[in-house]
């Protein structure tokens, strides 16, 4: 193999590397969304956690969207069935964290799905739309900034 081939292979390796760690990095920074909620009298907040793409994508497609709903029309998914189901979920009451998890007949169970049916209708809405901004709204807005900017770029060039 010519030497000019070696270092064309070398850099499209570099170039893939670039890529991966770009997005590594950004999704190190998008921090979970709050949502601020009342069961009862008690005042509680649920983190929303960012989810990788792939993984936000996985979940999705196990809940197609209902016909004839508004809401799903436009997205490829249930909002929310997505929103009910949703990994990583944190309660936060009086500065104490709980990760959702309770030991349930010697199994490990994700009790998040029946806090969120406990959730007044209200309170729902906010976490599906933190679920929707986190991995639908955002990544849209960044993806048009970005080709605002290359497109005003090449027109000033």
């Amino acid at each position: 193999m010519s030497e000019k081939v070696k270092q064309l292979v070398e850099r499209q390796k570099q170039l893939a590397e670039e890529l991966v760690a770009e997005a590594k990095a950004h999704y190190a920074e998008i921090g979970p969304v709050e949502v601020e909620t009342v069961f009862g009298g008690l005042a509680a907040t649920f983190q929303v956690p960012f989810i990788h793409p792939k993984e936000f994508s996985e979940l999705a497609d196990r809940f197609p969207p209902r016909p004839g709903v508004a809401v799903d029309m436009p997205l490829w998914f249930n909002l929310d069935a997505v929103a009910r189901n949703y990994p990583g979920v944190t309660l936060v009451v009086d500065g104490d964290e709980d990760d959702l998890f309770r030991v349930r007949d010697k199994q490990a169970v994700y009790v998040w799905p029946e806090l969120y049916e406990q959730m007044p209708p209200e309170d729902q809405k906010d976490f599906r739309m933190a679920v929707w901004a986190l991995n639908v709204w955002e990544p849209e807005q960044r993806r048009e900034a970005l080709l605002a900017r290359r497109k005003k770029e090449a027109t000033d060039a």
